[in-house]
């Protein structure tokens, strides 16, 4: 783990649905600085003053997190885990599979 890695990742949803992995403070500011302008407050600016500070160590990788976290949850795009493999996807541990 590297100094600005999350100590675990938090899952968004982007503008296309797809769900992502924001697993780093590098991660987050490239996540916000694509968040549109029209929709940026005061949420977002904590976050990526937050972002900010954090890479230039002043301020921990988790308040980063934190501050991240608080600003996806605000805007409804925060995941609450990652998005589990359908059942018809994953392999049986042993034997065949159920016709």
């Amino acid at each position: 783990m590297t100094a600005k890695t999350f100590s675990s990742p938090i899952f968004v949803r982007d503008a296309d649905q797809a769900i992502l992995q924001i697993a780093s403070v590098a991660d987050a500011l490239g996540f916000l600085a694509r968040w549109p302008e029209q929709r940026r407050g005061p949420i977002y600016n904590t976050a990526m003053r937050a972002c900010h500070a954090a890479r230039e160590d002043r301020l921990s990788v988790d308040g980063a997190r934190n501050a991240f976290a608080g600003f996806a949850r605000s805007v409804g795009i925060r995941e609450t885990e990652a998005v589990s493999i359908e059942p018809w996807i994953a392999t049986p541990k042993r034997g065949r599979m159920p016709l």
